[in-house]
């Protein structure tokens, strides 16, 4: 059928933080609309892991039965390779259970979370719109008008407010000047579904090549003898070196066959699909006169490692707050919609402006043998210090983002090292036994031979590089002065259930 028809909200975007979004403004008894171009069920390009954060709003919203969640392997173990070599097989320290939040993952194939939870925002009372695109998004005297298309025609919906939950090409997001194409908070990923797999259904696996820096691969069990496996990368990296996604994304396919030994007779039973993800660290702006964007459209994706499954339902149930207060006042310009810019930064800031200044820093492709090294020894650390693990290992996906018990490990730990390292080059320079080639000497020349590498390469993008770092280090105010991750309890408030 044709979308057309006036409404309270118009959410485009069906994912899950168009689902969230539409489940929240419901269950208030807004009317609300969804249009997704997609005829659910249908694949996206992701690595289906949910944390425990996004399982609690799963719960919340009542589709924990409708997806089987006490069924499906609990993800609460996780490999990290380097190359070859296993840096860290172990419990995922930091799933400890707390407020609210169940003590593991599970892997969701994309197919079945987005139709379930657009399914559950259906029979919480939005109407949904399946295999309807936006063709264009207009705001006119007050009133929002999306010009919607689909098999059967064209079509137009009518509201005050429209929510851009519409992904990195948002259409929303560029009718309105929010258009976000900055490379260097844009993440490119392949992905594919693999059988004949024999691994352990309760361990996620994760990998670092020099090959894929800065980025990760990852190899997730969905049961069955099946996985999740990709690779993502950062898109200015690619553009920078000439890097192929498609072409890295098929050499670490070929060599992880040997190196997880339950992937070596692995193939593919899906071909490989690319997509991409609008990073944290990239915002500028999320509102505007008549609306505000979610999810990904928002750019509500981990800096570290592009998941953004729960930060995307996250800000839709923070922005669902907002525009109930518009339509309550009946007031819709872009200062109404202000507090929602607020509210979010209140609740990310804390642990994602931390995040992003690591994630700058690690930026430079140059410096890959320097932090793989560096990152390595952490994981390292972590397989015997279980406290390291639980605090400094949040930084790899964890909710409860602690940025000064963070920075006093991570710092008390490399103290130590340059101590121990200077003693032991000095007492080899003494016994004569020359400059050791290990340990924090084999650190420093890394450092020192990635400044050279970098500035000789491009001076200019060396120099704008670490103007970002001092930028992103001028934005961690809220990371060490608030003295509790918000993301710990959860966006829900509990005076409104939402």
């Amino acid at each position: 059928m044709k979308a057309s028809g006036k409404f309270d909200v118009i959410v485009v975007g069906g994912g899950p933080s168009g689902a969230a979004m539409a489940w929240a403004l419901a269950k208030r008894g807004i009317d609300v609309a969804v249009i997704e171009r997609s005829v659910f069920p249908r694949e996206k390009v992701c690595g289906d892991f949910v944390e425990p954060a996004g399982l609690r709003i799963i719960d919340r919203m009542g589709c924990a039965d409708a997806l089987g969640l006490s069924s499906r392997p609990a993800i609460d173990r996780v490999r990290a390779y380097y190359g070859p070599h296993i840096a860290y097989q172990n419990a995922v320290a930091y799933y400890e259970g707390e407020a609210g939040m169940p003590p593991h993952g599970h892997i969701i194939p994309r197919d079945q979370l987005d139709h379930a939870l657009l399914e559950n925002a259906a029979k919480t009372g939005a109407t949904v719109f399946f295999g309807t695109s936006a063709k264009s998004v207009r705001r006119e005297d007050g009133l929002v008008y999306v010009e919607t298309k689909t098999t059967n025609g064209t079509g137009e919906l009518v509201a005050p407010v429209v929510v851009g939950a519409d992904g990195v090409q948002s259409v929303v997001g560029n009718a309105f000047g929010l258009r976000r194409d900055d490379k260097r908070h844009i993440g490119v990923s392949q992905r594919v579904y693999l059988e004949g797999v024999e691994m352990d259904e309760e361990e996620a696996c994760i990998w670092f090549d020099e090959d894929h820096y800065p980025g990760y691969g990852w190899v997730f069990p969905t049961g069955g003898g099946r996985a999740n496996a990709g690779m993502g990368m950062l898109s200015e990296t690619c553009e920078r070196f000439d890097i192929s996604v498609q072409q890295c994304f098929r050499e670490s396919m070929d060599r992880l066959k040997y190196r997880h030994p339950g992937c070596a007779n692995a193939t593919m039973m899906t071909k490989p699909l690319g997509g991409a993800v609008h990073m944290y660290g990239g915002i500028v702006r999320n509102h505007f006169a008549g609306g505000l964007l979610v999810g990904d459209a928002g750019a509500f994706v981990d800096p570290m490692t592009a998941e953004g499954i729960t930060q995307g339902m996250e800000s839709s149930i923070i922005g669902s707050r907002t525009i109930a207060q518009c339509l309550e006042k009946g007031r819709f310009g872009e200062a109404d919609f202000a507090r929602y810019e607020h509210d979010f930064r209140s609740y990310f800031d804390h642990g994602m402006l931390y995040l992003s200044f690591y994630a700058t820093m690690m930026r430079n492709r140059h410096f890959g043998d320097f932090f793989l090294s560096m990152t390595k020894q952490g994981f390292e650390r972590a397989q015997t210090d279980c406290e390291f693990a639980r605090v400094s290992g949040t930084g790899f996906g964890g909710c409860n983002v602690q940025p000064a018990a963070m920075a006093a490990q991570i710092w008390a730990g490399i103290a130590k090292h340059i101590a121990q390292g200077g003693a032991g080059a000095m007492q080899d320079l003494v016994a004569g036994r020359g400059m050791p080639l290990d340990g924090f000497v084999c650190d420093w020349n890394l450092w020192q031979k990635a400044w050279s590498a970098s500035v000789q390469d491009d001076r200019e993008w060396h120099m704008s590089w670490l103007a970002d770092i001092v930028r992103a280090a001028s934005k961690l105010g809220p990371s060490f002065t608030q003295r509790e991750n918000p993301r710990l309890k959860g966006p829900f408030e509990t005076e409104t259930g939402l």
